[in-house]
């Protein structure tokens, strides 16, 4: 397969779900190579140029790589654009969780320390609302930060419709950019703007949430809690930070990268887990005395399901990246 070969496949594919691409890529590739050699004949050392030449002609005649990728899509992929469309899949399985995990334990600490006699029924009723409302503003969030830029990406780039077309779709109106890469970067810097959200959390103010009336304003963490405990925390995030910008600079998930980031995030789990099984991590007014315990298992809990959560999706980006 030659390069220019591969570039078409790539702008073919890139618009399709990563559990087909490797099938689809296959067959494409096959279908050019076939007909490749069908027109080039019996010839055994046929010129380069022609070769080259042939092989235009039949990308050419294959046509528009996001047309002929609607042939293959069982569903449109309109909402935001082919080109962000992945990425957008990927903050919703990245992000939503995390934002629904983290409104269910808000809500639990905020309900149990606010109300003297919690009812079942209420906390249920409550969390649910919350819950419901945190996943769709982040919903409503993700979709215009990646759809603002997908229009702010360059149009001429963006595949065109029929009808739209001013002429006919020729070999130079493909696009040759490293989309995979750019995905990725896009990945990494979303990476950091997480890693830096939390990076801030010892700092919010309970008013910030509307709950400031319990601690007069105060954070959310123990302010008795030791400098050593926010150092180490600070310090995992800066190596996940790392860990990013190396995924933002070589545009790609090496096994080394993801082995390491795993490891990091493992790391951190543990580290955060000893900190809130051990001691008031929490500020003492907020967490309520009698279930205080419950509520740090609680938090230790959702700190690994975030962490498992992550290493899953760690692996299946890699394990496309490896596809490709």
């Amino acid at each position: 397969m030659s390069a220019l070969t591969e570039i078409y496949v790539d702008n073919v594919v890139r618009h399709l779900p990563e559990n087909t691409r490797a099938d689809i890529a296959a067959e494409i590739t096959a279908t050019i190579d076939d007909t490749v050699e069908a027109r080039l004949g019996e010839d055994p050392q046929p010129n380069p140029e022609h070769t080259a030449a042939v092989e235009r002609e039949v990308l050419e005649e294959l046509g528009d790589p996001a047309v002929l990728s609607r042939e293959y899509s069982n569903s449109p992929q309109h909402f935001i654009g082919p080109k962000s469309y992945p990425l957008f899949l990927w903050t919703l399985r990245w992000i939503l969780p995390i934002v629904g995990l983290i409104a269910v334990l808000a809500n639990v600490v905020v309900t149990v320390a606010t109300t003297p006699d919690v009812q079942l029924g209420e906390l249920i009723g409550s969390t649910v609302g919350n819950t419901v409302s945190a996943l769709l503003t982040a919903f409503a969030v993700i979709a215009i930060i990646i759809g603002l830029g997908d229009r702010r990406a360059d149009g001429a780039a963006l595949p065109r419709m029929p009808g739209q077309q001013k002429g006919a779709w020729t070999i130079d109106d493909l696009d040759r950019r490293d989309v995979r890469g750019r995905q990725i970067r896009a990945e990494a810097a979303l990476g950091l703007v997480f890693i830096l959200a939390l990076a801030t959390i010892p700092f919010i103010p309970t008013s910030l949430l509307y709950v400031g009336h319990i601690n007069h304003g105060g954070t959310f963490i123990n302010p008795d809690l030791g400098t050593g405990w926010l150092l180490g925390y600070w310090g995992f995030l800066a190596l996940l930070a790392v860990v990013e910008i190396i995924r933002f600079v070589n545009a790609s998930t090496r096994p080394t990268v993801a082995i390491i980031g795993g490891i990091i995030d493992v790391a951190m789990a543990v580290f955060l887990t000893i900190a809130l099984l051990t001691q008031p991590v929490l500020h003492p007014e907020i967490t309520s005395a009698p279930n205080a315990d419950i509520q740090q298992i609680i938090a230790a809990a959702a700190i690994w399901i975030i962490t498992i959560w992550d290493q899953v999706s760690t692996w299946r980006t890699y394990r496309a990246q490896q596809s490709r």
